[in-house]
């Protein structure tokens, strides 16, 4: 690895935003699995509560990111992060037995 590349990588990693993209990833990768999971087991819909639940802080994060950079785009991710909020309410009043 050269020297620019270091540089690079340092310097991503000390922006503001970097903590925010790498929960992003992380939460992004726990949709995947539970939803490989929810499609290959036994209970059908067991996952859809924490699917719509990390779906909506993955978009507060990203609401919080655009809020930050004073982009116009906050508003819709606020918007999708209540309604993936209230799909995940709905699916745990549904699913509880």
């Amino acid at each position: 690895m050269n020297r620019e590349t270091r540089v690079y990588i340092k310097n991503v990693m000390r922006g503001r935003d970097f903590i925010i993209d790498f929960i992003n990833a992380a939460l992004a990768v726990g949709i995947l699995i539970m939803a490989v999971l929810n499609s290959i087991g036994e209970g059908s819909g067991l996952y859809f509560t924490q699917i719509f639940a990390f779906g909506s802080v993955l978009s507060a994060l990203n609401c919080v990111k655009k809020i930050r950079s004073r982009s116009g785009f906050a508003i819709p991710f606020g918007v999708f992060s209540i309604l993936m909020a209230v799909m995940a309410v709905i699916c745990h009043m549904r699913l509880s037995p």
